[in-house]
């Protein structure tokens, strides 16, 4: 994926969910991603961000950032017209680092935490 601003390369993946609605995508993934203990979003070193906005550290890193993406057209189920049955939301899953190996890695371990999921509820 080249390089970000400061020299670092990056590694990444697009992600998307098949799901019942809501309107936390984005940190339900950083609940999963915690959960495999691939990174943090709190604490005093956090290296995982939610949107483009965020700031990430200049620091070698590795740091995952998540950027929700249009997604796809949800599923509906016969005779229901108001809400549909799954939204298929997606969302840009991009890794920062000193190294190309270091970046490469933290966006396997989060792909790997991420592929598995399956009829699970999540809440952030």
């Amino acid at each position: 994926m080249g390089l970000d601003h400061v020299g670092r390369a990056k590694a990444g993946f697009n992600f998307r969910g098949i799901k019942a609605f809501s309107e936390t995508f984005a940190e339900e993934i950083v609940k999963l991603l915690e959960n495999a203990s691939v990174g943090t979003s709190t604490g005093a070193t956090p290296n995982i961000f939610i949107t483009d906005r965020a700031t990430i550290p200049p620091d070698d890193g590795p740091y995952l950032s998540i950027v929700e993406t249009g997604g796809t057209f949800p599923e509906r189920t016969h005779n229901e017209i108001t809400l549909p049955a799954f939204q298929q939301p997606s969302a840009q899953l991009v890794v920062r680092a000193r190294t190309y190996e270091a970046a490469r890695t933290m966006a396997l371990a989060a792909y790997a935490a991420l592929v598995g999921v399956r009829n699970a509820q999540v809440t952030p």
